[in-house]
Formats: C-alpha cells, sequence, structure tokens
C-alpha cells in the first residue's frame, strides 16, 4: 500500500479513536455512549433529527409491551435501548453484532438504561452457520459489512462466526425481526426460513439499499419474491404504502448510491 495511504489511515484512525468521544449524550431520552468520532456524530445526529425520525416514529407505533424483538445490526445500541423501553419488562429483545468494537458499546448502553430484557450477541446471522470476514470501515462502522468488494481502502478484516437463526434459536416465535445489515439482508431473511413458514404473525422490519444488496450478490426483487413466496406483502415503513413489483422496481430505481428506504414485510393486509 502507498505508504502516504497507510499514514493517512494512521492519522484518521488515531482521531476516530480518541479518548474525547466517548463522553455520553441523551438521545430519545436515553442515555448513550459511543467510542468513535463517527459514532458520536451518528448519536447527535440522531438526537437533533438528522438521521433516525422515520425509524423512531415507525417503530414507535408497531412495538407493544410484551413483544419478542430480534434486533440484527445492532451496531452500538441506539435501537436496541429504544425497542428494549418498547417491549417492556415483560418483553424480549435479541440483539446481534458482529463487530466487537462496537458489541461493547452495546453492552454498556444496555447497561447504563437498565435493559435487563436484552439479550446480547456477539455473532453475525447468515444463511447458514460458518465464520466469515467482517469489513470494517475506519470512518464510517454503520457500513460495516459480510459481503466482500467495495473500496480497499481505510478498512480492515476480523474474522466473525455466523450463525442462522434457525439453528441458533429453534423454535423462537418473534413478533418482529428489526434487520439492518449493509445489504446482507437476504442472507439472513435465508436464514430464517423455518421460523418464517411456521409463525405466520412474524412482521419483518428491514432496510433496502441496493447498492449494499448489489455488494452481497443479490437485488431487491430477489429479497421481494422471497417474501412473496411466503405470504408477506411489502409497505414501505413511514406511510404504509404497499408495493408491488412495479412500485418496488420504481423504488429500488430511485434509491441510488448510499440512499436506501425502510420496508416492513407482513401477512397482514
Amino acid at each position: 500500500m502507498n505508504p502516504f495511504i497507510r499514514l493517512l489511515e494512521r492519522t484518521f484512525t488515531a482521531f476516530n479513536q480518541a479518548p474525547f468521544w466517548r463522553g455520553r449524550c441523551k438521545v430519545w431520552g436515553q442515555t448513550m455512549t459511543a467510542a468513535t468520532f463517527e459514532r458520536w456524530l451518528y448519536l447527535r445526529l440522531h438526537r437533533f433529527g438528522r438521521m433516525g425520525r422515520d425509524e423512531l416514529a415507525t417503530l414507535t407505533e408497531i412495538v407493544r409491551p410484551g413483544m419478542t424483538v430480534l434486533d440484527i445490526g445492532s451496531n452500538l445500541g441506539l435501537y436496541t435501548v429504544l425497542l428494549s423501553r418498547l417491549v417492556g419488562p415483560a418483553g424480549r429483545v435479541i440483539s446481534f453484532e458482529p463487530d466487537p468494537a462496537l458489541f461493547a458499546t452495546l453492552q454498556r448502553n444496555c447497561a447504563l438504561n437498565g435493559c435487563a430484557n436484552v439479550e446480547p450477541h456477539n455473532l453475525a446471522v447468515g444463511s447458514q452457520p460458518g465464520r466469515l470476514l467482517l469489513q470494517k470501515l475506519i470512518f464510517n462502522a454503520g457500513d460495516n459489512h459480510l459481503a466482500k468488494g467495495g473500496s480497499r481502502l481505510f478498512r480492515h478484516a476480523v474474522e466473525t462466526e455466523v450463525v442462522t437463526v434457525d439453528h441458533f434459536l429453534p423454535g423462537l416465535r418473534p413478533d418482529l425481526v428489526k434487520i439492518d445489515v449493509q445489504g446482507w439482508e437476504f442472507e439472513v431473511l435465508k436464514g430464517m426460513d423455518a421460523m418464517v413458514r411456521s409463525h405466520p404473525p412474524v412482521e419483518i422490519y428491514l432496510e433496502l439499499w441496493p447498492q449494499g444488496l448489489h455488494r452481497a450478490g443479490c437485488t431487491a426483487g430477489d429479497l421481494a419474491h422471497w417474501l412473496h413466496d411466503r405470504g408477506f406483502h411489502l409497505y414501505r415503513a413511514h406511510d404504509r404504502k404497499p408495493l408491488d413489483d412495479a412500485a418496488l422496481a420504481a423504488l429500488s430505481g430511485e434509491l441510488t448510491g448510499l440512499k436506501h428506504a425502510d420496508l416492513i414485510a407482513s401477512r397482514r393486509i
């Protein structure tokens, strides 16, 4: 690698991991902490409504006390803590985050907020059990991913254990599965086929990011057809507008580059 690029990477890493980014802040009434500058910025963007407004509104609407929720791709735990509060003491949140550094922050944030109903796992979720390389981005941990591809600059890989929902949580009957895994969504879905087929009431809240799906070797159509074959109807999350094949194709065409949309898959009409 070019020595100048190596110097830039070391400089960015040192700045990003400086200890003064580790303070606490309030987001959505929750006490949150980060360990890096870019996650510090992520929390502030949520705090001031520049990110997460639609997600907050949707989850607050659909999650009820006593529910069991899977949170796949928990990052530092902002949404895990929110889900913990929404399901209440009688509910259960099972979270998965493969990045060891983010997982440690997730655990801290759950402890800070007294989330006794959260079961965190330092694991990735996919279509089959095994071990894969997690591509960790130096300056954007929100785009850590298992799929190959993308720039080789400013990232490094760590090996992570991958489990499937069907094998790791046999017999689980969740009310909601939330998936945000940077294009790996189809792999996660394929690993929960038995649960999906045996538990009709489950709803799935997932991110549609065509560029990320392409990086993982699939398309929005592949994902939609898998869900349709299992009786799900797709809706845009923020307004519950139904998406047939034509509407999904049109939406996917609008989501260029880093643009994404949140969807809900439900068997209810």
